[in-house]
């Protein structure tokens, strides 16, 4: 069997690990038996995307995302609808669609690991039209991502000063939202719209949902008491967050939200696209390699 021809897109400035170490580990793991590969660096925003794009053109078996999930998306959306696969080796600040994936965030872990995973289908979601490919949102999380992307240092300790730092005076917003079913207005903290389950950090705000059966979960938290904060918090790093009182879960292909806000992330990063976004699936749109350990109902 031929190595795959591949590309590592390496972000030299995402989560907090050093990236030399990284590339060093990259040379030192990856058999040439199986990867014929080459490491490139972004420069800037978009540059993997465009590097993601000339990959496909050339007909590489596979690129490989080094970095969070900002690099990841980016990485994702120069393959959608192409041959050629996405890796992922997990080394940002909150890691969601890596950890979905069950991709070891140890680097020499997760490089090993390519050599045992396998190519699957998963689905695309948008936002008017911008793909994302694990959690996107509108609310505290989106505000959240907003002030995260502000801030000169990364990694999980500054998240948690964001979401901290944020949290005193925010008042749950009005919210539309229409699905081929219908329409209904709801006051929540945030609205999550999921491929994968978790936010990152293995904090699962939609514990069932799945990369590979033609839908989102809609997962809607209403904003809760202080005294109520614990227990919220070990709903959503338990996987039971559907329990809470405060929480409401539901699976379509399509939604449309309107808010008072522009503000919306996308794989955790902030975009501002206005008080109407229609999210849509497009199932199976990209080829991923996942671990053989990972099973998710995936496309054929």
């Amino acid at each position: 069997m031929k190595p795959k021809k591949t590309l590592f897109i390496v972000n030299p400035i995402s989560g907090t690990k050093d990236k030399a170490k990284v590339v060093d580990q990259i040379k030192a793991e990856v058999s040439p038996s199986h990867f014929d590969y080459h490491i490139e660096f972004t420069k800037g925003p978009s540059h993997a995307t465009d590097m993601a794009v000339e990959a496909a053109e050339n007909k590489l078996d596979l690129v490989v995302a080094v970095g969070g999930d900002g690099t990841v998306n980016e990485t994702a959306c120069g393959l959608i609808h192409t041959n050629t696969s996405l890796g992922i080796i997990p080394i940002g600040s909150g890691n969601g669609l890596g950890r979905h994936l069950q991709i070891p965030t140890n680097p020499i872990k997760a490089i090993r690991s390519l050599h045992e995973s396998e190519v699957k289908k998963v689905d695309v979601c948008t936002a008017n039209d911008i793909p994302f490919f694990n959690v996107a949102g509108v609310g505290y999380d989106a505000r959240v991502a907003h002030d995260f992307a502000r801030k000169k240092s990364r990694g999980f300790i500054t998240y948690v000063q964001s979401v901290l730092g944020q949290w005193n005076g925010y008042k749950p917003k009005k919210y539309k939202l229409t699905t081929p079913s219908g329409s209904f207005k709801k006051r929540a903290l945030l609205i999550s719209f999921a491929n994968g389950s978790q936010f990152g950090n293995n904090a699962f705000i939609a514990p069932n949902a799945s990369i590979s059966d033609g839908l989102m979960d809609v997962s809607i938290l209403e904003k809760f008491p202080g005294f109520a904060v614990p227990v919220v918090a070990m709903q959503l790093f338990n996987k039971t967050i559907e329990e809470s009182r405060y929480s409401d879960i539901f699976k379509t292909n399509e939604v449309t939200v309107k808010q008072k806000s522009k503000k919306v992330h996308l794989d955790g990063e902030p975009f501002k696209l206005g008080k109407k976004i229609c999210f849509k699936v497009m199932p199976g749109a990209l080829n991923i390699l996942a671990p053989k350990v990972f099973e998710d109902g995936f496309h054929t």
